[in-house]
């Protein structure tokens, strides 16, 4: 039985104010189809998330425009958390910022709520502390479970945040930037984790203008450009070295040794 896409995009428009940010995205993202969406600062990345995220909705509708996520036009951002997970480096920063006392599973369990952490008022399930455990180790962080925020490396908080996200059965999970501020080490960690979860069966969106990031599981590249999406398709059809340097803005060269790419300017 095929599942219901994740994300189904049609002429979708999005301005704030007077200004376009989006124009004309169609994207549609099948249920364990990983996709990698690529573009420079500014060309409208942060603001898909919050389209996605249902933050933000379409400001023009126009005939034959559609936005579904799991099927349904409109979500309530708590339940839309239960099948989609979504880790912003604006929660990581949340987090690291004012949860500095929290430790591991309370971070963790938070997940439970949409909080940045656990409240009096909060009432805890007997389950939710099993769930968030088991969250910890499927990310090979169990470690984590005593130790607090605030003595985490960049990394260590950022998978807590994944955990997190991981306490709900969520379809997809979307990953902005995730490797922004890790050292060599914790980058390749962090992306064997990706790898891990995509073959796990959760289906892996992510935001990035990292091309280092694109993992050997990711089948689907969307690159975007001034709001518009500037190609999409097949990762082997749409990453290429005329595409990059096109979208972002520099003549630039692509390589791919060992499932991994890197690019260098020429």
């Amino acid at each position: 039985m095929t599942k219901t896409p994740i994300l189904q995009f049609e002429n979708v428009n999005l301005r704030y104010s007077e200004t376009e940010i989006l124009k004309n995205i169609n994207l549609e993202i099948a249920d364990g189809e990983h996709c990698a969406i690529l573009g420079p600062n500014g060309s409208g990345k942060s603001t898909l998330i919050k389209l996605i995220s249902s933050e933000l909705y379409p400001s023009i509708v126009k005939e034959h425009s559609q936005r579904k996520i799991l099927g349904e036009d409109g979500w309530n951002i708590a339940e839309l958390r239960r099948h989609i997970g979504i880790v912003t480096n604006d929660l990581h920063n949340s987090f690291s910022v004012d949860g500095g006392n929290l430790t591991g599973l309370e971070t963790v369990m938070s997940g439970f709520f949409g909080t940045l952490g656990l409240f009096p008022h909060q009432i805890i399930e007997n389950d939710y502390e099993p769930k968030a455990k088991l969250a910890l180790e499927r990310l090979g962080i169990a470690r984590l479970e005593t130790q607090k925020i605030g003595t985490m490396s960049t990394g260590e908080l950022r998978k807590c945040l994944v955990a997190r996200a991981l306490v709900h059965p969520v379809r997809a999970i979307l990953l902005d930037e995730p490797t922004v501020g890790l050292d060599i080490k914790a980058q390749l960690d962090f992306i064997e984790m990706m790898r891990a979860l995509a073959n796990g069966g959760t289906t892996i969106i992510l935001i990035t203008h990292h091309i280092e990031e694109v993992f050997e599981e990711i089948s689907k590249v969307l690159l975007i450009k001034n709001g518009r999406i500037f190609a999409q398709g097949a990762k082997q059809e749409v990453l290429n070295a005329t595409n990059l340097s096109q979208v972002f803005d520099v003549n630039l060269s692509l390589s791919h040794k060992n499932g991994r790419y890197s690019i260098e300017v020429n």
